[in-house]
C-alpha cells in the first residue's frame, strides 16, 4: 500500500510541476496600450512600424513556418484579410523563425497576401508570445481589444474585426 501512496505522491508532484512550468496564456492582456512595433519586413526592404499604422484596426499574427496550427490557420486570417469591410484593417504576419527566408517561404507556400515582419526577439518579448498562432487584435486607438492563441475560426475572427469597428461589406 505504501508504495502506491508514493507513487501517488511523485504522480501528484508531477502534475503540479507540469502545471507551473506551462504557459497559461499567450499575448498581451486585453484593454492595454499595444506596445511599439517596429521590425523589418521579409520581403524589399521597408519595415512595419505600429506608430505608422495608428488611427487603422491591425490584426497581428505570431507564427513559426514550421507550426502546423499556423499553417493551418493562415487559409482563414488570408480570407479576412481580402475581404472588403466598411472600415480597412491591417494584417500583419510576425514571424518568430530564425530567418527571413523560412519567413518568406512560408509565405508564398501558404499564399499569405499580407505583408510579414521578421521578429529580432522584441516582439515576442514584448508582447509575451508564448504558444503559436498568437493573434492580437489592436484597435484603431492602440489599445490591444483581443488576444487568441490557436487556430481561430471564421467567425470568431469576423467578431473580433466587428468589435473594431471592421465589419464586412
Amino acid at each position: 500500500m505504501r508504495i502506491y501512496l508514493r507513487y501517488a505522491l511523485f504522480f501528484a508532484a508531477a502534475v503540479a510541476l507540469a502545471m507551473l512550468l506551462m504557459p497559461r496564456r499567450s499575448g498581451p492582456k486585453v484593454g492595454e496600450s499595444a506596445k511599439p512595433i517596429d521590425l523589418p519586413l521579409v520581403t524589399g526592404s521597408s519595415r512595419f512600424s505600429l506608430a505608422e499604422n495608428k488611427g487603422q484596426p491591425l490584426v497581428v499574427e505570431a507564427f513559426a513556418s514550421w507550426c502546423s496550427a499556423c499553417r493551418s490557420a493562415a487559409p482563414t486570417l488570408a480570407a479576412a484579410s481580402r475581404a472588403r469591410r466598411a472600415r480597412p484593417v491591417r494584417f500583419i504576419g510576425v514571424s518568430v523563425d530564425d530567418s527571413p527566408e523560412r519567413a518568406r517561404q512560408a509565405k508564398e507556400e501558404w499564399r499569405i497576401p499580407y505583408d510579414i515582419a521578421l521578429d529580432d526577439g522584441r516582439f515576442s518579448k514584448d508582447y509575451a508570445v508564448r504558444l503559436l498562432p498568437t493573434l492580437v487584435v489592436i484597435d484603431a486607438e492602440g489599445r490591444v481589444r483581443r488576444v487568441s492563441s490557436g487556430r481561430p475560426s471564421a467567425a470568431e475572427l469576423e467578431s473580433w474585426l466587428g468589435e473594431v469597428g471592421a465589419e464586412r461589406l
